[in-house]
């Protein structure tokens, strides 16, 4: 009997995920493991794998559709099945009152994709006399493209021909349109401006003046993490009551410490930050204060077995916070080694969703900026998330004399109604302790 594939659940608040790309076709035989497709999560854009062997006998939604989760999204031919029929008697896609797919127009067709479902009723766009699939008429004539696209377009008011497309046979797709309204895209009626300012522009270098003329208006859609992000930012205002506590931490030992580790480590290729001194002190502190390593739900505060560090990662689209599992276990080698593989799969959108959650508190980091000092929105239902500013060099007492000291600057956001304002300070008081003497994150 054929395998039917259905929209995953990669994060644990996905309802619903956009094909970014599909990395298969129809025909191909595929194993278990093998990666399937990009899908747009609220999270981030992560990898759809296939959990069975098979052969793909049809595929349901283009690139740049959105799929509820559970729902269909391809069909799997078994081993001594004809992948040809098992299509045949499924035709119609995923949705039971769609229309039977049009056929795949010939060889002269350049490999285009056959018209889907949706795009055969989206808009009223119709297809062209080869049977290709719905187009857009816009200033620059008929263009190839989803209904995904052509609604970001129209919104955006912008005219979809000048839209250099990226799909199959050079149709236009959602993230063409996206790219295009954030600047990346150079759209067909662009080319030729942006090949007669160059000489201009390289002239102008030397003269490293600032440009008075006026800055392009642009109008850039909200992608899924951003609507996410903006939804649970609000959120976390309007509900959770914050408190701030801030202290200044004298960094010189660990600053001594790391450069000591570093020179030792640098034949493992091993760099250790300062982040990871401070995800071992948080880690630590946590587990002496539990209090903190807590999540708020309506009738309990659920205190946590195991401490589970969620690092921001920011991303091009967005924020997002992959966590770090057992992170009071780890050494700091392997905090740093855990540390670059998830900011590394996040920025190549390969998290799984274990990397993604069960968060138990967060480090937000800005000192990379050399931020001097800043407060962090809580990540709920966690209820506190330290905010880890830049170590720099500042005037510092020492009994009656001034000298120079490392110092950096710590604030812990933590949600009123389940942290007091004694125990946030007490938690902070330990976690300067141990930077200060980072020896005693041994004890």
């Amino acid at each position: 009997m054929p395998i039917e594939v259905t929209m995953p659940k990669l994060s644990p608040t996905m309802e619903s995920g956009v094909i970014a790309q599909w990395l298969v076709k129809v025909g191909d035989t595929i194993k278990e493991g093998d990666v399937l497709a990009d899908i747009e999560t609220d999270k981030a854009t992560m990898q759809m794998k296939s959990y069975e062997d098979g052969v793909i006998a049809l595929i349901d939604h283009e690139a740049g559709e959105e799929v509820q989760l559970g729902d269909r999204v391809m069909v799997l031919a078994k081993k001594g099945e004809d992948p040809k029929e098992v299509a045949a008697s499924l035709a119609g896609g995923a949705k039971a009152d769609a229309k039977p797919a049009a056929p795949e127009k010939p060889a002269a067709d350049n490999g285009a994709r056959k018209q889907s479902p949706a795009d055969a009723g989206a808009e009223g766009d119709e297809a062209d006399d080869e049977g290709e699939e719905a187009v857009a008429v816009g200033a620059g004539g008929r263009v190839r493209s989803s209904p995904l696209a052509r609604k970001i377009a129209a919104e955006a008011r912008v005219d979809i021909a000048r839209v250099k497309g990226t799909g199959p046979g050079g149709r236009v797709v959602r993230k063409d349109v996206e790219d295009f309204l954030a600047g990346k895209g150079k759209g067909k009626a662009d080319a030729p401006a942006a090949a007669a300012s160059a000489p201009a522009a390289r002239a102008a270098a030397p003269v490293a003046r600032v440009s008075t003329a006026p800055l392009e208006e642009k109008r850039i859609p909200n992608s899924r993490m951003r609507k996410t992000i903006a939804q649970r930012m609000a959120q976390s205002k309007q509900t959770a009551p914050e408190i701030h506590v801030t202290v200044d931490v004298r960094v010189d030992k660990l600053m001594a410490l790391r450069e000591t580790l570093n020179k030792e480590l640098a034949a493992e290729k091993v760099k250790l930050s300062v982040g990871d001194f401070v995800t071992k002190a948080v880690a630590v502190a946590l587990r002496r204060h539990p209090a903190l390593n807590a999540t708020f739900e309506p009738d309990a505060i659920v205190r946590h077995g195991g401490i589970n560090i969620g690092i921001a990662v920011a991303l091009e689209e967005g924020l997002i916070v992959p966590v770090l599992h057992r992170a009071d276990e780890l050494g700091l080698i392997e905090i740093r080694r855990g540390s670059e593989a998830l900011a590394s799969a996040a920025r190549g959108g390969n998290l799984s969703g274990e990397q993604l959650s069960g968060g138990t508190f967060t480090i937000s980091n800005l000192g990379m900026y050399g931020v001097k000092q800043f407060d962090a929105i809580i990540n709920l239902p966690e209820v506190a998330i330290l905010a880890v500013s830049a170590a720099e060099k500042r005037p510092v007492v020492e009994g009656d004399a001034i000298v120079v000291g490392q110092v950096m600057t710590l604030t812990l956001s933590a949600d009123h109604r389940a942290v007091d304002g004694a125990v946030a300070a007490d938690y902070m008081r330990t976690l300067r302790n141990l930077l200060e003497e980072p020896a005693r994150m041994l004890l």
